[in-house]
């Protein structure tokens, strides 16, 4: 089959919701780092989470400014009362460390498969966690978790205060020294880990890694914003006031992660979904996303062609409309998962996907075309956009309607979007 890196997004944006709102690609979790990322990518999709903010009567939306007449913005403190804002629609999710050991949103009714498929089974799995140091036994995983259940301190913990309380509990190979923090402490990659495998969830917010106690029931994290202007911006400091089930802790009985159980053959693996809602891929653009080692079993998978590359496909890349004419995006949405030679050309690439501190990714008519960066000033969020005296007709109008979107995932009805040349 041959298809044309257009036919790929076109698909790509369908199945993952982009036109209907439908949110199936949850499937795979989203990247919530900094917090409210993930929920950024959400609303995008189904904006009936963070519907568009309330206005008087005349108002035309977000402001849009040359570069001639704004003036650049800085953060303050957000101190005013917004108006509060009920959502038409929450979806329960949690926060925990999955995939790569990164922050991710979850369907909690998801999160026993995803540790049933990312736990290691194998040497190599293991050792995909650990990084540069040694790689302990298969066993010493259940001993972290163990740990992590008996030596809980408190109601919630920083990652700091988890890890120094079951490091001096784990051999040697366990805690290799760490040059950075100048001690021994356990191995990283596999302390991320082995918080999924015990049932730890995040608290929603703040600047710092938060761990809760595990739970029978652990309380979902919605999507529902705080109502203070600011404190449901990325990278925000609040703890999480006002999150239905922040800072409610469970009794402290350990959550019960199935045992880790062998994955059941006819369970939809988590490759299948990403084969699913990313399109044709490189089986490298899937380990790397997993982060979890070589998979033992691959899904079914056929080639394809993709403007002359060999791509491997689990399903038809099926007709959709195109894509959505204007999307703000952060870099690890899951629109922009698989190849990134279909989504961006290099030097765009270069500045959208940074070691540290990447943009946002400005996506027109399906690929990205250039970069973003939000700033608060007051009661207003400013969205600095690559190239937006360029930008025309329903991409331009599109974007104004994200920004307006995403000022009211990070601030309620108290923010205002203005969008502003970079």
């Amino acid at each position: 089959m041959d298809l044309t890196a257009a036919d790929v997004l076109a698909h790509r944006a369908a199945v993952q919701g982009l036109h209907d709102g439908d949110l199936g690609v949850l499937a795979l979790g989203v990247v919530d780092s900094p917090p409210k990322t993930g929920a950024a990518a959400i609303a995008v999709r189904d904006h009936r989470h963070f519907a568009p903010r309330t206005r008087t009567p005349g108002s035309q939306g977000p402001q849009t400014q040359t570069p001639q007449t704004r003036t650049p913005p800085t953060r303050t403190p957000q101190s005013a009362a917004p108006q509060t804002r009920v959502s038409e629609a929450t979806v329960p999710l949690v926060r925990v460390l999955s995939l790569r050991g990164a922050p991710h949103l979850h369907r909690p009714d998801d999160l026993p498969r995803l540790r049933r498929q990312l736990r290691p089974r194998t040497a190599k799995q293991l050792a995909a966690w650990c990084g540069a140091f040694p790689s302990p036994e298969l066993d010493h995983v259940d001993l972290v978790v163990d740990l992590l259940h008996r030596e809980f301190p408190g109601e919630t913990a920083t990652k700091g205060e988890l890890s120094g309380a079951i490091s001096p509990h784990l051999p040697d190979v366990v805690t290799p020294y760490c040059p950075g923090c100048e001690t021994d402490h356990v191995i990283e990659g596999l302390f991320r880990l082995c918080t999924l495998l015990a049932g730890l969830e995040l608290e929603p917010l703040g600047a710092k890694l938060v761990f809760r106690r595990p739970t029978a029931a652990p309380p979902a994290a919605t999507l529902s914003g705080t109502g203070q202007p600011g404190a449901g911006q990325p990278g925000a400091g609040q703890p999480g006031a006002g999150q239905p089930g922040a800072g409610q802790p469970g009794a402290g009985q350990p959550a019960d992660p199935d045992q880790y159980p062998d994955p059941d053959p006819d369970e939809p693996t988590l490759l299948r979904d990403y084969a699913r809602y990313v399109g044709p891929f490189a089986k490298a653009d899937a380990e790397k996303w997993l982060g979890a080692g070589p998979p033992e079993v691959w899904p079914d998978l056929r080639p394809v062609t993709v403007e002359g590359r060999k791509l491997l496909a689990h399903e038809d890349v099926r007709d959709a409309p195109e894509p959505p004419p204007g999307l703000l995006l952060f870099p690890r949405d899951p629109y922009l998962l698989g190849p990134r030679w279909l989504v961006a050309e290099p030097e765009v690439a270069k500045r959208v996907w940074r070691p540290v501190g990447s943009p946002g990714a400005l996506v027109v008519h399906g690929r990205v075309a250039g970069a973003w960066r939000y700033t608060f000033s007051g009661r207003t969020v400013t969205f600095h956009v690559e190239g937006w005296p360029k930008i025309k007709g329903s991409a331009r109008k599109a974007l104004v309607h994200q920004a307006d979107v995403l000022a009211g995932v990070w601030g309620a009805n108290a923010l205002e979007a203005t969008v502003v040349e970079w």
